[in-house]
């Protein structure tokens, strides 16, 4: 009965609407978001800096600057989750892209 219950509430609870990007920062970071298994070359769930390596041509920062950014454990990976948790975090990168001039 509770299981039932637990899965009654699970499939009633409302997704999350859709992400609009208002800046061309958050553009690119959903960018990085809806490219992330297309770049993962390996196919091993985490993005490094050279599968980042054409990101530099799109958003104008180098591959260490962007994997520096994402992540959050200190592996010089980028999960998915980490790509996601960054999101979270667009108005630091907001700021990081208004002192370099971007």
């Amino acid at each position: 009965m509770c299981l039932s219950l637990s899965v009654a509430v699970v499939s009633c609870a409302k997704a999350p609407g859709p992400v609009t990007p208002v800046t061309p920062v958050q553009r690119q970071m959903i960018g990085l978001l809806e490219k992330f298994d297309r770049w993962d070359d390996n196919g091993d769930g985490h993005l490094t800096e050279v599968e980042v390596s054409n990101a530099e041509k799109i958003t104008g920062y180098p591959p260490e600057k962007i994997v520096g950014f994402y992540d959050g454990n200190g592996d010089k990976r980028i999960s998915l989750k980490e790509a996601q948790d960054g999101l979270t975090r667009f108005h630091e990168a907001e700021h990081a892209a208004s002192r370099a001039g971007r």
